[in-house]
């Protein structure tokens, strides 16, 4: 059976050595320039000190979890995401061995299981509106054999997530963990 095509960005699945999610789920004010949905990578605006959405090659604050509901902004409500222009809170996983599910978005080619320990980035899509999901995947041609992986890409390839119907192929599941993490950067901003 194929993979679907089913984008809900970064979902958070566990960590890297197995402890639990306890405490680095953070909540954030957004900029209120474009929206952020769950599932949405997330970085930290050096003007403002606010989170705003990531694009490829941004260093990653962490991903958003949820929106904290706020009935003055109808869509924190249903479907959930803070809508452009709101300036709504969110919560957003900071842990820098946090793992992830993402789909690839298979454009150019697809992953295979030799990509396990490659860097890549993703592509920052907008979301849906009507179902409140990220539009998010990885972006499975910048993602290369490990000896010739970029070394600054914002995302390390896991390995395949072993949830049901999920194969290699058009539009996989990988796990990945944040490698350009602000935590971890020793530049600062």
């Amino acid at each position: 059976m194929a993979n679907s095509n089913k984008p809900n960005g970064l979902q958070l699945v566990g960590t890297l050595d197995g402890s639990p999610i306890n405490g680095n789920i953070r909540k954030y004010q957004m900029t209120g320039s474009t929206a952020i949905f769950p599932g949405d990578a997330v970085k930290l605006d050096d003007a403002t000190g606010l989170v705003a959405p990531a694009a490829a090659g941004d260093e990653l604050l962490g991903v958003c979890v949820s929106v904290l509901v706020d009935r003055s902004i109808t869509s924190t409500e249903h479907p959930g995401y803070a809508s452009a222009s709101s300036a709504a809170y969110v919560f957003v996983a900071v842990g820098p061995n946090y793992l992830y599910s993402i789909q690839e978005d298979s454009v150019g080619n697809t992953l295979a299981v030799t990509n396990i320990g490659s860097n890549g980035d993703l592509v920052a899509t907008a979301g849906n509106t009507t179902m409140g999901r990220s539009g998010y995947t990885l972006d499975s041609s910048d993602v290369v054999a490990n000896d010739a992986s970029p070394a600054s890409a914002q995302l390390r390839v896991v390995d395949l997530d072993s949830v049901q119907g999920n194969a290699v192929g058009t539009y996989a599941r990988w796990i990945v963990r944040i490698n350009e993490n602000h935590f971890t950067d020793t530049t600062g901003i």
